[in-house]
């Protein structure tokens, strides 16, 4: 449904009646209208260049707003417009040219739409006495980055207190707007106004960084920009601002899953998303007059060739939101897994036998993603700390570590710039610190690292101190961290190529929300937050035994591994685990501790996949289990891979039920292999000792000969695979069909959380479908 949102109190006269705009009310309009059913323009394209020069004529098309009847002639410039912007699209213009075109064409139309109303009132209302005003844009469109199904808002700025010839301005205004089909919010402000709900509204203070002048009086908008200035983003309120936009940048992420590698990522607000950089430059704008990336580089913020990757991943989410826009025919941001696969196959991704378009394509969005997170947390910071320095910071506290690394005011950094290229090993030592000491590393190390990637060479992946460097970080408790910021610094996949394999891959089903290679790190992180009180509190045998784990490097290393065959397709668990010796061998670990982690690597679907699916009174199959298993410590580390690896797919993957069944499973085979035996007991021997059991619960409430009978006349599985309680329990409930026709029991665990019904009755046809 198309809308026009308002600010202020207007009255207009249609057809006679009038109509009374609220404050921040919403006026619904006529059902979305089909606007892209035009021929295709014959826009100047060069399609082998994939370039739309905007500039040039038929685009934008001419529009006059001469006469009485101008709505259907702006409806056909809107038309022809985003029809020509479609066809510039499909062709392979670029995001940036898209929203820079549509933002132009949008300017025109307002431009002359103010300019003819303008004149109206002039001429044909003389009692009116004439104000300075502008129209203003601001958000998406103020910073020239309009996507097809945007917001467009706008705001009527005037220099003092509202008076009949605004009220006129805005009513006229918005009575063309309601009719058009744009999405329009719209506001009409003093100065003064504007000046006043900047200081105490966030979202208004962020919106005076984005104003951009469209038509009017221009030097109202620079009346308004000093006062900004000087009234609103002062030094210290400079500083809440940056506070208040990282709090929320937080919650939103949150929100939005979370994560970059989250596998229906919303692409204006999740994390990496546009609304990452768009954060980012309200921080620069306000603390350092900074307009835009270009700036970034010219003023030392960011190095120019990062510049221009930051502006190929931000063209590469334009141009992704564009299309969703121009699909769906409205304001969508979430990239689900119908539209990956649609827009894969626009953007020219085909199948292989190695890989699908979409993953390709989703591989590519990843990436970029990724780009925008980082250098937007990087602006950040430096907008905060100061820009790009080519020598370590000074530091007001600092502590020594070794001839290499120092602590600077919390942060690790180097003790000088060339400490990569002399001894190019120290880059893993940079993580393993970081994990040793809890902190992070300082944005003048993180560059130097990116900047001698190069350095991870063969050399360096098969280095026995790097790999004990590795080992130490799997080992440190704190090892998420460092992974995370060695995955982020693409260190990570360099360091071992086969992890580079599962990185941004997707995995389309309903069950994970996130790629493999953060599925993989989230898990490491559900591991090592069993040493959390809090998890200890509510999952106390695991955190037990995490703590009993002996080389709790390896159970982390086989965490981080256990999906590594995805790359492979099918049956990942056995191609992953045929991978491991040589990783394992890379990092030093004997044969012995290999072959631990190649166990769990192999076997990480075992226990879940027999807890869930399985029938846990089978004394065959926990023997079986138990085999496979061999022993204890392997049990133990088996139980708490598998519990990580639930935890980590997705929120409420796990819950208690099936915690209850992996905890029933453990103890059954935790019996056995504490028995040392793997004969399984026969029926025959094994049936008297169950009916003497059930002989005692039932004393004094049942007759033996009753007992007896009942054990004639059911099969012998039904003993053996239900509980001694439970059989006593059905032979209760059976005898109270002497006097009812039917018997029901409901029970409920709480601390399983399930519930169960008994049903027992006579048998008879249809009985299933009776009950």
């Amino acid at each position: 449904m198309n809308k026009v949102r308002s600010q202020g109190v207007v009255e207009m006269n249609e057809d006679k009646k009038m109509k009374k705009v609220e404050v921040e009310k919403v006026r619904s309009l006529e059902d979305e209208k089909k606007i892209l059913t035009s021929q295709p323009l014959n826009l100047s394209t060069s399609l082998s260049s994939h370039s739309l020069n905007f500039s040039s004529s038929p685009f934008p098309p001419s529009i006059d707003l001469t006469g009485n009847d101008i709505l259907p002639k702006i409806k056909d410039y809107l038309q022809k417009g985003v029809e020509a912007l479609k066809v510039g699209h499909r062709a392979g213009a670029s995001g940036y040219e898209i929203v820079k075109g549509y933002t132009q064409l949008i300017d025109y139309f307002i431009k002359a739409l103010f300019e003819r109303i303008e004149a109206d009132i002039k001429n044909k209302e003389t009692d009116v006495r004439y104000q300075k005003a502008a129209i203003v844009a601001m958000g998406g469109y103020g910073r020239g980055e309009l996507n097809i199904r945007s917001d467009i808002d706008l705001m009527l700025l005037h220099s003092d207190k509202l008076t009949p010839y605004i009220e006129k301005l805005t009513q006229k205004i918005l009575y063309v707007l309601w009719d058009t089909g744009l999405d329009v919010g719209f506001s009409t402000r003093s100065v003064k106004e504007c000046i006043v709900l900047a200081k105490d509204d966030l979202k208004t203070k962020t919106a005076m960084l984005d104003i951009k002048y469209i038509a009017g009086e221009n030097d109202i908008i620079g009346e308004l920009r000093a006062k900004i200035k000087k009234e609103v983003f002062k030094e210290k309120e400079i500083e809440l601002f940056i506070k208040e936009k990282l709090e929320e940048s937080s919650i939103r992420q949150a929100k939005y899953g979370g994560s970059v590698y989250i596998l229906e990522p919303n692409v204006k607000e999740g994390e990496g998303g546009l609304r990452d950089i768009h954060t980012a430059l309200w921080i620069a704008r306000a603390k350092h007059d900074i307009e835009d990336i270009d700036m970034l580089a010219e003023k030392g913020f960011l190095l120019s060739d990062a510049a221009d990757r930051l502006k190929t991943s931000v063209d590469f989410l334009l141009k992704v939101r564009n299309e969703l826009h121009f699909e769906s025919k409205r304001k969508t941001d979430q990239l689900t897994f119908d539209h990956q696969e649609r827009i894969a196959k626009l953007f020219g991704f085909e199948n292989t036998k190695d890989s699908l378009a979409v993953e390709k394509f989703m591989h590519q969005y990843y990436r970029h993603a990724s780009n925008v997170s980082y250098y937007s947390s990087l602006i950040i910071n430096r907008c905060i700390h100061g820009p790009i320095s080519a020598l370590p910071r000074r530091c007001k506290v600092e502590k020594g570590i070794d001839e290499y690394f120092k602590i600077c005011d919390g942060e690790l950094t180097l003790i000088n710039e060339n400490v990569f290229d002399e001894s190019p090993w120290t880059i893993m030592r940079t993580f393993e610190y970081c994990a040793r000491f809890k902190i992070d590393m300082d944005n003048f190390t993180k560059e130097r690292i990116i900047k001698n990637r190069s350095r991870i060479d063969d050399d360096f992946i098969n280095s026995g101190e790097v790999g004990q460097s590795f080992l130490n970080i799997l080992k440190s408790g704190s090892a998420f961290e460092a992974l995370q910021e060695m995955h982020k610094l693409r260190v990570l996949e360099r360091y071992m190529p086969e992890f580079g394999d599962i990185t941004c891959r997707v995995q389309h089903d309903m069950y994970h929300i996130y790629t493999v290679d953060t599925h993989s790190l989230f898990a490491v992180r559900e591991l090592e937050r069993l040493r959390t009180s809090a998890y200890k509190r509510e999952f106390f045998l695991l955190a037990t035994l995490l703590e009993e784990v002996k080389q709790i490097e390896l159970l982390a290393f086989a965490v981080l591994l256990h999906d590594i065959g995805k790359s492979f397709g099918k049956g990942h668990a056995e191609k992953g685990a045929a991978i491991v010796p040589k990783i394992c061998s890379r990092l030093g670990l004997s044969e012995e501790d290999a072959a631990v982690v190649k166990f769990l690597v192999k076997n990480h679907l075992i226990l879940a996949d027999i807890a869930q699916y399985r029938d846990l009174h089978d004394e065959r199959l926990i023997i079986e289990f138990a085999k496979v298993v061999g022993d204890i410590e392997r049990l133990n580390l088996l139980y708490l891979l598998t519990f990580a690896d639930i935890r980590a797919v997705g929120p409420d993957v796990w819950n208690q039920w099936k915690g209850a069944l992996f905890q029933e499973l453990y103890f059954k085979g935790l019996t056995v292999l504490e028995r040392g035996t793997f004969e399984i007991e026969e029926a025959k021997e094994k049936l008297p000792k169950i009916m003497n059991r059930v002989f005692k619960l039932l004393e004094g409430e049942i007759p033996g000969e009753i007992v007896e009978d009942y054990f004639q006349l059911l099969p012998q599985h039904y003993f053996l695979s239900n509980s001694v309680e439970t059989i006593a329990e059905h032979l209760k409930i059976v005898q109270y069909l002497q006097s009812q026709p039917y018997i029901m029991r409901v029970k409920q665990n709480l601390e399983r959380q399930y519930t169960e019904v008994i049903i027992c009755t006579l048998d008879m046809h249809g009985l299933f479908s009776k009950i």
